[in-house]
This record gives structure tokens, sequence and C-alpha cells, in this order.
């Protein structure tokens, strides 16, 4: 045991050190765009440190057994408890069982529901985490920033932290989510995605983009619109205007991509979509999905840049979701984004967003 501490402690070391040098090299030498273009439409015209920070902190704030209220979090209290945990990894990891650790959390070998906690760090925070850290370190780029590697870095794992804060919840006993998240996926998207070989790849080969949600606080409850969303179109083999689609965040959607033209796109998807989580062991931090959903959406992109999505699902909170970006909407030189939230249960909230800020808007609960 004591080996396995010391070989996990070194990993981390050298992972830390690996990505200083990879910081540091970004900086020195330019970097060609993969991500980020500075698109005055669609999603990317709402992409900005702020907006990142939201959508990816405040993202489990979608699920209905969380508050969604910003000044509804005891910070505080959840800061110390997941502090805890990433300073006394091998303790925590002991305690729960290494062997369950690594199989649960790192590698891919079990497919139970409730040990299933490797699918979202490699989808989210290895390749989705990886990507908003090129994509905003090229925005700080785009904006005439210094040691925009530097500031992005900072800005993503500040934006990890605060998801590992809101997610611990009213927990105050041990847990390796957010050791496995912050240690091992999150610093290794980094450095992941530090290769411009793995960027390539991913943008023109997958055509991954970040569809987030319109980043928005509403009145008079202060509740958090915010959400994390990723996009994949993989061209269909000798059938040039059809690709495979996946819409992968906190419920994925699977389905098919239609190009209208040599810049816009159509897309469709099914799938399952989770609105609880619950204990599987209340001694230990360890969460799984109640119960399973059924969701269907429709996407509208330019250039993936997400211009507009239209969201259908079986749930009494979130019936109907629409979200129409900047570049739709125009008065005069004016492109504001504009999204609405429907409930079978009469709950209904709305959104107006600009490419400046982060969004206003008002619920009826």
């Amino acid at each position: 045991m004591i080996s396995d501490v010391l070989k996990i402690t070194g990993l981390i070391q050298k992972k830390t050190l690996l990505l200083a040098l990879l910081v540091l090299y970004s900086n020195l030498y330019p970097q060609e765009r993969y991500f980020y273009t500075n698109k005055p439409y669609g999603s990317e015209a709402l992409f900005n440190p702020i907006s990142l920070i939201i959508n990816g902190g405040f993202d489990i704030c979608q699920l209905q057994n969380y508050s969604d209220k910003l000044g509804g979090q005891p910070y505080n209290r959840q800061l110390k408890n997941v502090w805890k945990n990433l300073t006394h990894p091998s303790e925590s990891i002991s305690i729960y069982g290494w062997h369950k650790f690594l199989r649960s959390e790192i590698f891919p070998i079990t497919f139970k529901m409730d040990e299933m906690n490797w699918l979202p760090n490699y989808s989210l925070h290895l390749v989705g985490g990886g990507m908003m850290f090129a994509k905003m370190e090229e925005w700080y780029a785009e904006h005439k920033y210094p040691l925009p590697g530097l500031l992005s870095s900072i800005t993503l794992m500040s934006h990890h932290m605060l998801n590992e804060v809101i997610e611990n919840g009213t927990n105050r006993g041990w847990s390796v989510d957010e050791i496995a998240d912050i240690y091992v996926f999150d610093i290794g998207g980094i450095i992941l995605f530090s290769s411009p070989t793995v960027k390539e790849f991913f943008s023109k080969e997958l055509n991954l983009s970040d569809w987030s949600l319109q980043a928005t606080v509403t009145i008079p409850n202060g509740r958090i619109h915010a959400g994390q969303y990723f996009a994949i179109k993989w061209q269909l083999p000798s059938l040039n205007d059809w690709s495979l689609f996946s819409r992968f965040g906190l419920s994925p959607l699977i389905g098919l991509s239609k190009k209208i033209n040599t810049t816009d796109n159509l897309s469709m998807g099914l799938g399952p979509k989770q609105d609880y989580l619950v204990e599987v062991d209340k001694n230990y931090r360890q969460r799984t999905i109640d119960k399973l959903f059924w969701h269907g959406g429709i996407f509208y992109d330019r250039n993936n840049s997400l211009l507009a999505s239209l969201i259908i699902s079986n749930t009494k909170e979130q019936s109907c979701t629409l979200d129409i970006y900047p570049g739709i909407i125009k008065v005069n030189n004016f492109s504001p984004g504009i999204w609405t939230v429907i409930g079978r249960n009469g709950h209904v909230s709305f959104g107006l967003s600009t490419s400046y800020v982060f969004g206003l808007g008002c619920t009826n609960f």
C-alpha cells in the first residue's frame, strides 16, 4: 500500500511539473487557433472566463437535488471538505479502497451503474476540460492578454474547484471524486490538449465544440441557469453531408447531423436524461443515478458555433428548453441571446444574454 501511495504521489508531482513546462511553452510559442476564432455569433460569442466559470462551476445544479440558488450554497463548509480530501488523498483513497478507486474512478473496466464514475471523468474532465483549456488559452491570446496559457490554467482550475465545491453538497466526510477529477483528469486534460496534434484531431476530425448554455442569474431568487455541454460531429465515410452526432454533458444525446450548406448544420439526437442523484454509501460520498428520463433535441449551428436549440424531455421540471444564441435576433448592431425553460409543473424561466457579461433572467418560482 505504501508503494501505491508513493507511485500516486510521484505521478501527481510529475504531471504538475509537466503542466508547468507546457504552460511556459505555450506562452513562448504562439499556437494555431483550433477552438476559438472570435466568432460574433452563436455560443462562441458568449464565451469568456466568467461564462466558463459559471457554466462549469454550477453545472451540477441542473439536477433537482442540488440547489441552483447563487446564495444558497454553504461555500465555506463545502470548500473545507473538498480541501481536506485533496490535501489527504492517500488517506481518503485508503478508506474508500485502492482497488475500488482504480476500478470505478480511473480505469474503464466496470459497467455497473454505481461504479461508472470513470465515464464522466474521461468525457467531461479529460476531453471536455482539456478542450476548454485550449479554447480559454486561445480566448486570452485573441484578446491580447499576456501569458494566455497560465491565465487559462488558473481559470480552468478555478472552474474545476467551484464545480467540486458545489458537487460536494452537504457531505462532510471522505470522498475520492475530487481526487480523481482534479489530480488525474483535469490536470491530464490540460496536458493532453497542450499538444497541437491532439487539438487538431479533436477540432478537425471530430469537430469538438463547446455548446454550453447561456450562463444567467435570474431574479427574484438569484437562481443560476447554467450547464456545460459539448458536441461532436464525425463525418460518416462516403457520406459528405452526414455526420454521426453527439451532444454530451450531464445528459448525453446521440443522433445524426446534416450539412445545410458550407457553413450551417442541423443536428438531432435522443438520449437518457438524469434528474436526481442518490447516495450509495452515506458514510462515504458516492452517488449514482436514481432514475433516467428521455429527452431529445434539435440543434442548428454555424461553423460549429451553436445558434439555436430546442430540447424536449419527459421531466416535469424541464419539459421544454429553447435557446436562441446571438446572431439570430438583431436590433441594428445589437444581437442578444434568449432562452426559456418550461416545466409541466408550471415553472417558467426566461433569460436574456449578451456577449458583454453573463445573462439576466427571471422565474416564476
